[in-house]
């Protein structure tokens, strides 16, 4: 009896992360690159920010030197049927933050469609790109590159 006392928290636990790990949602490979002339700096401002922060695979290289590229993958526990990414990268005055969703959107006769989105909001004079692809239709995985300069 002592035993089962015992185990039942780890088996809780077990349950919560295989659960928690059953309804991730498709992950995204993101690829910054700093086009610019000056070190881009990754900067953590918004509550989804911090969410794709937490939520990479590996840690994000907090500073891109010019010339370089930093990539990594984000995998948000939201639902099989959505995902996201938000970054902010600095270089000085200037600011780029980026967007990539994946969502499956109800369609006539009860389908359920993918769709994939990006944005690129730029501030202080930078220039930013937000460009996306799928790498995989059955599992919805996509990538999304960044460009700042």
């Amino acid at each position: 009896m002592k035993t089962t006392k015992t185990l039942a928290p780890f088996l809780a636990l077990a349950i919560m992360i295989t659960a928690a790990t059953a309804q991730a949602g498709p992950p995204v490979t993101v690829t910054f690159k700093n086009l610019g002339t000056e070190a881009a700096v990754y900067t953590v401002v918004t509550s989804n920010e911090t969410s794709t922060q937490r939520n990479a695979r590996s840690p994000i290289n907090p500073t891109i030197k010019p010339g370089d590229t930093s990539v990594y993958v984000v995998q948000s526990g939201l639902s099989p049927d959505a995902g996201y990414a938000s970054v902010r990268y600095v270089m000085g005055s200037k600011a780029c933050v980026f967007s990539t969703t994946f969502s499956k959107l109800p369609a006539a006769g009860g389908v359920r469609v993918p769709k994939w989105t990006r944005t690129a909001t730029p501030s202080g004079g930078a220039i930013c790109t937000a460009t996306s692809r799928v790498t995989d239709l059955s599992s919805h995985a996509w990538a999304a590159e960044f460009t700042m300069k």
